[in-house]
């Protein structure tokens, strides 16, 4: 299925890879920004019905920069392309969109800082790993 992709999906996308991995290299961006399109393009599962890729980035505690009370949100919300991180990430959603997958299908992701996640991560095995992300293709 083809899924079409307007200006605003493209900011909000941005704004995930910058409240999510803004601290990362740029090609951890891009990782991060491709685990986001596999949920966008899922055909199963929770994010199936998911028909923009805003919808994807905004799902409830999908992203915690999105989450109410996240101290990333205040900062996302306020990042313009004045800035050249917020611009840096911006390139790194576009570039994610015209590039290879990287992750090997992996649709979660998290800090390697944080520990395993409790709701998903327990016996899974990393599929891919850059920067300070672990990523996983075997999370339903």
């Amino acid at each position: 299925m083809t899924r079409s992709l307007v200006a605003a999906d493209i900011d909000i996308f941005a704004r995930t890879i910058y409240g999510e991995a803004r601290g990362e290299d740029q090609a951890s961006r891009i990782s991060v920004g491709h685990a986001i399109i596999n949920r966008w393009r899922s055909t199963t599962g929770q994010w199936s019905k998911d028909d923009t890729l805003a919808t994807t980035c905004l799902r409830p505690w999908q992203f915690s920069c999105w989450n109410e009370g996240d101290p990333n949100l205040v900062r996302m919300m306020a990042a313009t392309l004045n800035a050249k991180l917020f611009r840096t990430c911006y390139i790194a959603a576009l570039e994610a969109l015209n590039t290879k997958d990287t992750t090997l299908g992996a649709r979660h992701y998290h800090t390697a800082a944080m520990g395993w996640p409790r709701a998903w991560g327990r016996k899974k095995i990393p599929c891919y790993e850059t920067g300070g992300h672990l990523f996983y293709n075997d999370v339903l």
